[in-house]
């Protein structure tokens, strides 16, 4: 089946968000880079339901069937949509292009790592709430051009469906055995206070986390290049 699909479909640039974040974080750079695009819903696709067995592995299987994912094609992710990515092309063997994201679980910053703490905390509302945003935007964001576009991913989060915001942290913090695949391409600053720069080479941005919405010229000359070839 995955070899009729790659001879028959065109290849397609498909857009992962990342955590709280919704297609608009792509809005900068995808009207540049042209051809058929996909941009998948990561809220609408994990649904309200409790998902008490959800991985990475399984989830990033679940969109390869319902998108209909194959090598053809190109998956460009932002944060956790580019760990999404990165077991998609496990899955199918496709390019990715992960943008602010991480191969490897140690590269992702969080004050909490047990992901089960993390869950009760959020349905409990004693994680992600104003208080933490008030301070993220202290610590991290106050003066930085990606202010707006960090309170609005926090904001969706607080105002989202709280079993879906777990769904979504399960998808970064259950853990997956892990898996060999390279990305074609790693953009990160290093003033990224979310990831961890990689250990791996990497084509480095200024800016922070959101540099695709707050610099995307700088994003956009990489992956052009990638597409190129």
């Amino acid at each position: 089946m995955q070899q009729i699909l790659t001879t028959i479909l065109p290849m397609r640039l498909i857009f992962i968000h990342g955590f709280g974040e919704k297609q608009n974080i792509f809005s900068k750079i995808a009207p540049e880079l042209g051809g058929q695009q996909v941009f998948i819903d990561v809220w609408k696709a994990l649904g309200n339901e409790e998902r008490p067995n959800l991985t990475v592995i399984d989830f990033s299987q679940e969109l390869v069937n319902k998108f209909l994912i194959t090598t053809n094609d190109v998956v460009i992710g932002h944060s956790m949509g580019g760990w999404i990515a990165h077991h998609i092309k496990h899955h199918v063997g496709c390019r990715i292009v992960q943008i602010g994201s991480w191969t490897h679980f140690d590269r992702l910053i969080s004050p909490i790592t047990n992901g089960k703490f993390i869950y009760w905390l959020v349905r409990n509302g004693l994680y992600i709430n104003r208080f933490q945003k008030w301070l993220f935007v202290l610590m991290n964001y106050r003066k930085a051009p990606s202010r707006q576009i960090f309170e609005e991913a926090f904001e969706n989060l607080i105002q989202g469906n709280k079993t879906n915001v777990i769904n979504q942290l399960k998808l970064m913090f259950e853990p997956v055995p892990h898996i060999a695949t390279e990305p074609e391409l790693r953009i990160h600053a290093r003033k990224d206070s979310v990831i961890k720069y990689p250990r791996e080479a990497f084509y480095e941005v200024s800016g922070d986390h959101f540099t695709l919405y707050t610099d995307p010229e700088e994003v956009i000359k990489p992956i052009k290049t990638l597409l190129g070839n």
